[in-house]
């Protein structure tokens, strides 16, 4: 199933809506922040300009079917946020969800009102069947954001992800669609 790149979805406090190039800066302001990018698998642009190729690929992604990369906005101001999206993965089925907050603007619930949401859209919208996600062992914000979910720790992947050049461990979680349902009874 494809989803139009007009999708949007809507929060108690957040309007998600594909990524768009008014969101540089605000990527940009947050890659600046010292360590914002220390658990993410993708690495701080040296220029603005290196935002261009990473935002095609997402919305050749999105047009693809295989990945939902939303830009999150406040609902009543339209300041930005931070981004969450959705990735398939394989086995067939399973999609991977991944946020991030700019620093400005963490600590104030968004990450799990977003996430939250992201995994509703995975799980009604694409047809998921497992969710996952993942969080550098130390990072213990986003360990409290992905348990909120209902997600359960699989295991620790000790080369979760390289950054430079040395692997990070991560603490690999998931959920299924039938333990999310119960979630919402």
């Amino acid at each position: 199933m494809k989803i139009p790149l007009s999708t949007v979805i809507e929060t108690k406090r957040c309007r998600l809506r594909v990524v768009g190039r008014t969101d540089f800066p605000h990527v940009w302001s947050a890659t600046r922040y010292k360590g914002f990018n220390d658990g993410m698998t993708w690495d701080p642009p040296s220029k603005m300009e290196e935002l261009e190729e990473p935002y095609r690929r997402n919305i050749e992604s999105w047009k693809k079917g295989t990945e939902y990369s939303f830009g999150i906005d406040n609902k009543e101001t339209g300041e930005f946020i931070g981004r969450v999206g959705i990735k398939k993965e394989k086995p067939y089925a399973t999609w991977s969800i991944g946020y991030w907050i700019h620093p400005d603007k963490q600590r104030n619930g968004y990450a799990k009102e977003c996430a939250a949401a992201i995994v509703a859209f995975g799980f009604t919208k694409l047809n998921a069947k497992t969710i996952t996600s993942a969080h550098a062992v130390w990072n213990h914000a986003s360990k409290r954001v992905i348990e909120s979910l209902g997600m359960k720790f699989v295991r620790e992947n000790s080369e979760g992800f390289i950054k430079n050049g040395e692997a990070v461990a991560e603490y690999e979680y998931e959920i299924n669609c039938k333990d999310w349902a119960a979630l919402k009874e």
